[in-house]
């Protein structure tokens, strides 16, 4: 197994995924959302880039639900903002998700080409990595990081998952993942950039709970053919 770490969105272009199972990351708040949705027993999601083109599938189909943030907040006329509490806890009876998010929905798009799409968060790092453990083939990890930049948390939960795995041959960005794991305490995740905006929009439970780790046994995977994401049966 081989693995690699794409420190930044910017690098997305640089890298191939060719034959790669690709893990998207965005710990605050997108893929642990997302996760949590689907827990709540909505079916499906589909991730899109614009806003346009979330309400262009809302026309088309009243029936789907609208979830997604810009700069943190809540799209005017959506359904949804992107917080994983507006569906802990609650009961869906099934239906579809059209999201899209800053940072999230971006970096699965530039998943496409990939063997596989996994999404990733610290509360589902130990499914993804017992998924993972599971293929002897190139793993791929793709932070979403914040605005086109460097994330510190979602960084930090790549380096826990390749912790959690035995890899043969690590890649440059892999083996800073792991460095910033070893020698950052979780705590300190608060204090990113990204925290810190959360922080000032007084999301603080949004954060703790984005930062239990191992707590969902959840797996999300994305089929690029079909657009539509789910939890894996």
């Amino acid at each position: 197994m081989k693995a690699e770490v794409i420190l930044s969105p910017g690098e997305y272009v640089h890298h191939s995924l060719r034959g790669a199972t690709a893990v998207v990351i965005d710990v605050f708040r997108f893929t642990t959302t997302v996760l949590t949705a689907l827990e709540a027993g909505l079916d499906r999601f589909y991730p899109v880039a614009e806003v346009e083109e979330a309400w262009a599938l809302k026309e088309a189909n009243p029936r789907v639900k609208l979830a997604g943030e810009r700069q943190s907040l809540k799209i005017p006329g959506f359904d949804f903002g992107n917080s994983p509490l507006e569906h802990y806890g609650k009961s869906y009876s099934g239906g579809d998700l059209v999201c899209s998010t800053t940072n999230g929905t971006r970096a699965i798009q530039a998943a496409k080409g990939a063997e596989e799409v996994v999404l990733a968060s610290l509360r589902s790092a130990e499914a993804v990595a017992a998924y993972l453990r599971r293929s002897a083939g190139e793993i791929v990890i793709l932070p979403a990081g914040v605005d086109g930049k460097f994330s510190l948390e979602d960084t930090w939960c790549a380096g826990l998952i390749l912790s959690k795995l035995d890899v043969e041959e690590l890649g440059d960005g892999a083996k800073t993942a792991l460095l910033l794991w070893e020698q950052i305490d979780r705590s300190q995740l608060v204090q990113s950039a990204h925290g810190r905006r959360l922080q000032n929009l007084g999301l603080h439970a949004d954060l703790e709970f984005c930062l239990e780790i191992d707590a969902s046994p959840g797996l999300v995977l994305w089929d690029q053919f079909t657009g539509w994401g789910a939890l894996s049966r």
